[in-house]
This record gives C-alpha cells, sequence and structure tokens, in this order.
C-alpha cells in the first residue's frame, strides 16, 4: 500500500509542477496552434541547413537542399503511409509515416530508406495553420541507420506546404 501511494504522490506532485505548454514534456514541438488534417495535408517543401549536434563526417545533405513530400494526414492526426511520400533530391520515392498531433501542430514524421532497409531520418517541429515548418531533421533517428551521412546529422528545417 505504502508504494502505491508514494508512486501516486509523485505522479500528482509532477502533474501540478508541470506548467508547460509543450505537451512533450519538454521535448520541443508542442507550442504551436491547433491545426486540422486538411490545413497539414499536401505537399511540401524542406529546406535543411546543417545543425552542429552531430559531426557529419560523410555524405551528408549540402546545406540548403530541399527535401519535398506529399504528407496525407487522417483525422486522428496519423499520417496515411499508403498516400504519403518523400522525395529525394533526385526524385526517387520514399515510404513517410509518423503523426501529427493536430491539438499543437507538433509533427514526428519518419522518412523512411524504403525496401525494408531498415534506414530512416526523423523530422520533429511545428506544423502551423497557415503552412509553414520549423524544425529539426535528424539522420539518423534513434535506433535506424542513417541515409545520407556516414556518421549521423543534424539539420535545422524550415518547410512550406504549396
Amino acid at each position: 500500500m505504502r508504494p502505491t501511494a508514494i508512486a501516486l504522490t509523485f505522479l500528482f506532485l509532477t502533474a501540478a509542477c508541470e506548467t508547460s505548454t509543450d505537451p512533450f514534456f519538454g521535448t520541443g514541438g508542442g507550442a504551436g496552434s491547433p491545426v486540422t488534417a486538411a490545413e497539414v495535408s499536401g505537399n511540401w517543401s524542406f529546406t535543411v541547413n546543417h545543425n552542429t549536434t552531430f559531426p557529419c563526417t560523410g555524405g551528408s545533405i549540402p546545406d540548403g537542399t530541399v527535401l519535398t513530400a506529399t504528407v496525407n494526414v487522417l483525422t486522428d492526426g496519423t499520417v496515411n503511409g499508403a498516400s504519403s511520400f518523400w522525395r529525394t533530391p533526385a526524385t526517387s520515392n520514399f515510404p513517410l509515416s509518423g503523426s501529427v498531433l493536430l491539438s499543437t501542430g507538433a509533427a514526428d514524421l519518419f522518412l523512411s530508406g524504403g525496401n525494408g532497409t531498415g534506414t530512416s531520418m526523423e523530422l520533429i517541429g511545428t506544423m502551423s495553420p497557415t503552412g509553414s515548418f520549423t524544425g529539426t531533421l535528424h539522420d539518423p533517428a534513434a535506433g535506424f541507420s542513417p541515409i545520407f551521412s556516414a556518421s549521423g546529422c543534424d539539420y535545422a528545417a524550415a518547410g512550406t506546404k504549396a
């Protein structure tokens, strides 16, 4: 009984002290405006530029590269993988999955290397109802192999919906 009471007290105090508008416990991507599935579905262009988080030792995406994507978000915020994809600068199509928290526009998208390769990049940020995106592109995302770089890279990503 005592461990249960301690656990419930800890949970209550943690919840009571959480005052941020960020639903992801301070990890970013939650302070935006509400969006609808229709507002974030469509064709997007993401311009990426290196951050200094990872060393980017080889094969990284050049600064200013534009990655394009077709994103189809369902009414529950999940990305419809059957009709969503992203394109490399060489215009090959690859699978796209993930979700958008419609109450804040927080997006967590996975840009897969395709064909069961186990490679993926993660695009995390905020989509706005006016068709803009700000966030970070991670190559690789945790648990995946990098797509472009030999050691992994981090990029600032700015996007616009066409």
